[in-house]
C-alpha cells in the first residue's frame, strides 16, 4: 500500500455499509489504495462521501453529522453545519453542487435528493444550519398507477451550476432555473424549438432530430462557463447497453441546444445519479480529448469519442463492490 499522491482525475468506488472509498486510475486501470491511506486523507475515513463537480468532496460522519468539504489535492477542509435529517441511504445517492468557489461571496452548496424524493437541501459556508426545502416542478401523468396514483412529481435530475445559477432537467422544450435570494426560486427558459432539427454550433442543420428520448440518459455538465447537454442512447428500450451518444451546448441568446462536435481539448466525465463534470483531457491525465467518459453500474467504462464519433468499453473487473461510483477529480477543473 502507497501513502503517494494519487494522480487525478481518478475513479473512486464508495461503499456507505464501511464508509470507504477506494480509487481506480484510469491510464494504468490499476486499483489504488483506499482513501484513507494518508495522513492527509484521515478526514475521510469512516465517512459518507458525496461528490461535486468542482472536485471538492462532501463528507459527513455518520456518527457526528459533523459536515466538510474535503479538497484532494491537499485535503483541506471547508467546514459545513451539520448536516442532519437525512439518512446516509438517501446522502450517497443524492447531488451536489456548488454556485461557485466556497470561499466565493454567497457560494451555495446544495445537495439534491435522488430522482424518487422532491427535497433539496441547502447552506452556505459559515451559516449555522442547513435548510430542508421540498420543491414542486410540475407533474406528470403516468400511464399506470404508482405508489397509489397516476400522477408523479418531477424531480430535479440532472442539475448543475452555471455563471452562478442553477440548471437542471434540459430538455427540447424548458431548462429549469434555480436561484438563491437568498432563499430558493424557481423559473425556466423556454427553448426556442421553431426549426425541426438541430443547429449545430456553426449554425449548420443536423441530420438528428433532439426530441426526448425514453430510452437514453442525460446529464449536464458545465465546461469554461458554458453548460452542455450530454445523452447517451441505450441500444433498446429494453437493454441496457449503451450505443451511441451526442453532446450538445446551451446558446442562451438563442435559447437553443446546439450540436458540438468537438469539447474544446476537454473531456467530460460522467456517472450514474447523474453526476457530470469536465476536466483538462491529454497530458498526464491519461484521459482523451474531446471525449465523455461514462462509468455503469456493472463495471464498465464506456469511451465516447464526440470528435471522430467513436465508443469503447473498458472492464472495471477489479473494481470492488460499491453502492457509488464518481470521479474524483481536481479542484481547479475547467
Amino acid at each position: 500500500m502507497s501513502s503517494s499522491k494519487q494522480e487525478l482525475p481518478c475513479l473512486a468506488f464508495h461503499c456507505r455499509d464501511r464508509h470507504s472509498t477506494a480509487l481506480y486510475t484510469v491510464p494504468e486501470e490499476n486499483l489504488m489504495v483506499a482513501l484513507n491511506a494518508s495522513d492527509k486523507e484521515e478526514a475521510l475515513r469512516n465517512k459518507t462521501i458525496c461528490p461535486t463537480a468542482r472536485g471538492l468532496l462532501l463528507a459527513r460522519d455518520p456518527n457526528t453529522m459533523a459536515t466538510f468539504l474535503w479538497r484532494p489535492e491537499d485535503g483541506d477542509q471547508i467546514h459545513l453545519p451539520p448536516l442532519e435529517g437525512l439518512d446516509d441511504g438517501v446522502l450517497v445517492h443524492s447531488h451536489c453542487v456548488l454556485s461557485d468557489e466556497p470561499s466565493a461571496p454567497g457560494c451555495v452548496v446544495l445537495l439534491v435528493e435522488g430522482c424518487d424524493d422532491t427535497f433539496l437541501w441547502y447552506c452556505r459556508p459559515g451559516d449555522d444550519a442547513w435548510v430542508k426545502h421540498e420543491y414542486d416542478v410540475g407533474t406528470i401523468t403516468l400511464p399506470y398507477e404508482y405508489q397509489g396514483s397516476n400522477h408523479l412529481k418531477i424531480p430535479i435530475c440532472p442539475v448543475a451550476a452555471c455563471r452562478g445559477k442553477f440548471y437542471f432537467n434540459g430538455g427540447p422544450e424548458d431548462l429549469g432555473v434555480l436561484e438563491f435570494c437568498p432563499d430558493p426560486v424557481f423559473t425556466s427558459i423556454a427553448i426556442d424549438d421553431s426549426y425541426e432539427s438541430g443547429d449545430d454550433e456553426e449554425g449548420h442543420h443536423e441530420d438528428e432530430e433532439y426530441r426526448p428520448n425514453p430510452g437514453a440518459l442525460g446529464f449536464l455538465v458545465e465546461s469554461g462557463d458554458e453548460l452542455y447537454s450530454v445523452t447517451l442512447l441505450f441500444a433498446s428500450l429494453s437493454s441496457n447497453k449503451i450505443d451511441e451518444g451526442f453532446v450538445q451546448k446551451m446558446d442562451f441568446s438563442a435559447r437553443r441546444w446546439r450540436g458540438v462536435h468537438d469539447l474544446g481539448g476537454r473531456t467530460f466525465l460522467v456517472s450514474s445519479f447523474y453526476f457530470g463534470a469536465s476536466c483538462y483531457g491529454g497530458g498526464e491525465s491519461g484521459l482523451r480529448q474531446d471525449c465523455v467518459y461514462f462509468l455503469n453500474p456493472y463495471k464498465e467504462m464506456q469511451v465516447f469519442n464526440v470528435k471522430e464519433d467513436t465508443n469503447e468499453v473498458h472492464r472495471l473487473d477489479e473494481a470492488p463492490q460499491f453502492d457509488k461510483a464518481f470521479w474524483l477529480l481536481p479542484s481547479t477543473s475547467p
